[in-house]
This record gives structure tokens, sequence and C-alpha cells, in this order.
């Protein structure tokens, strides 16, 4: 995270995210089930902007860039709250970065909640004869990055860096997708009735057998994009404290 900017000078760098973000968000990835439109490139470096600006500049600058976006030709999809599931990534992303690990839990948690309880949901999908938590892969990434925050609390995070990125990539990826899913069958389903109710069964069976590729390969594009970018961050800061020959720090 730019802990070495001041407030100002976040906010400055968070805007210019913002423009790249908005950018990335022109490049379709897949498709959405049931409706035409597109997941995007964006998705991999919304978590990103937790990392690099923290919660609430980097939601912002998500949300900025969700609507620069609008006005370089991407339609509304969710009447205006499209910045929802990118600004969830960013802040969920944001928070486990700043060592806020009850917060970054409970924010997919709530969402997770909020789609379980609603009727227009599938909490169970036939798998054979069994029955699988439709949020399988959801819950995986809160269990997750549980287990990596022990170990981080054991044996500090330097020992887990990537590993630590690569779960709250996974974390935050997940908590878009349940965001996006909420809005998707209550402004979809029952603002705009674009999708009627009896659809929303046959969708989410459909949408559980494509989400954990998709997921997967936002998770993995995602990690490999942010690793790279705080790695050159940190050998930045750090070379700005080192003292250099002749220069009194």
């Amino acid at each position: 995270m730019l802990r070495t900017a001041g407030t100002s000078k976040r906010i400055a760098y968070a805007s210019v995210f913002a423009v790249v973000y908005s950018i990335t968000r022109l490049f379709p990835v897949s498709a959405y089930v049931g409706i035409s439109s597109t997941f995007t490139l964006g998705e991999t470096f919304s978590p990103l902007a937790g990392m690099l600006f923290g919660p609430y500049v980097g939601a912002l600058s998500v949300t900025l860039g969700t609507f620069l976006d609008f006005l370089l030709g991407r339609p509304v999809i969710f009447d205006g709250l499209d910045f929802v599931p990118g600004a969830v990534a960013a802040a969920t992303a944001g928070l486990s970065f700043t060592g806020r690990i009850k917060e970054s839990l409970a924010l997919p948690l709530l969402f997770i909640a909020l789609f379980t309880v609603d009727p227009l949901s599938r909490s169970l999908i036939s798998v054979g004869s069994t029955e699988v938590p439709f949020l399988w892969m959801h819950l995986l990434s809160v269990v997750g990055m549980g287990v990596v925050w022990a170990l981080v609390a054991r044996k500090g995070k330097d020992q887990f860096r990537w590993l630590f990125i690569a779960s709250t990539v996974f974390l935050s990826t997940m908590s878009a997708h349940v965001a996006g899913s909420v809005l998707y069958e209550n402004v979809l389903g029952r603002i705009n009735a674009v999708i009627p109710p009896s659809r929303f069964p046959s969708l989410w069976a459909t949408i559980f057998y494509v989400y954990p590729v998709e997921r997967a390969f936002f998770t993995i594009a995602g990690t490999l994009i942010a690793i790279p970018v705080l790695r050159a961050l940190s050998r930045r800061t750090a070379n700005l404290k080192e003292p250099r020959e002749g220069r009194p720090i």
C-alpha cells in the first residue's frame, strides 16, 4: 500500500488508476448469463486498487473508473450501481492489506448472507445425488483467507507474502461476484423485471458451472498483476528510504 504518500497524493494516484481501470473495463473476458453484457478485464484490477490505496480511496477509485467507463461507451447494467462489485472487491482487499481481518471477512459474509436469504437465489445446487452450496467457492475464499491470516499472525507477513496476496485477490474476486449476484437478482429481477422470477432457478444452475472457471481466471490474473506491481512499489519505497552518497536524510 502507498503508506509513504499523503492523503492528497494517494487521491491523485487513485484518480490516475481510475482512468486505467476504466480502460480495462472496455475489454470483455466472459459473458453474463441471461443478459447481453460481459465481465471485463477490470475485474483483475479492482483488488489492486484496494491494495494500493486502502479500502476507502481504493473503492472510490474503482467507483470513479466505472463512471468514466460509462462516458467511454460501456452500457449501464445495474441502474448506475455497476460500481458496487468492483468497489466491494477494492474495499475487501484494502481492509485485508491494512490488517483489518474481521472487517475484510465480514464484508463478503454480509453479501453471502444477503444472497442466501433472497427467495430469488438458489442456496443449493444438485450435482448428481449431492446438494452443493451455490456459494461453495465464496465460502472457500473466506476460509482460505482465515487460514492465511492465522499463518501470518504466527510467522509474519513476509514469509507468506505471495500467498497472502493471492488469498486477498481470491477473497476480493469472490466478494465482487456475490455482490454482483445480489444486484443481478434485485436490479434485473425485482426492479426492472428484465429477468422473470421463474427463470432464476435455471440461470443460477447454469452460473454454478460457469463461475468457478471465470473466477479462477480472475484470481490467477489478478495475482499475476498484483505481485509485480507491489514488488516494484516495495523496491521503490525501499530505495527512497536508503541513504544516498553525499545526500543526508
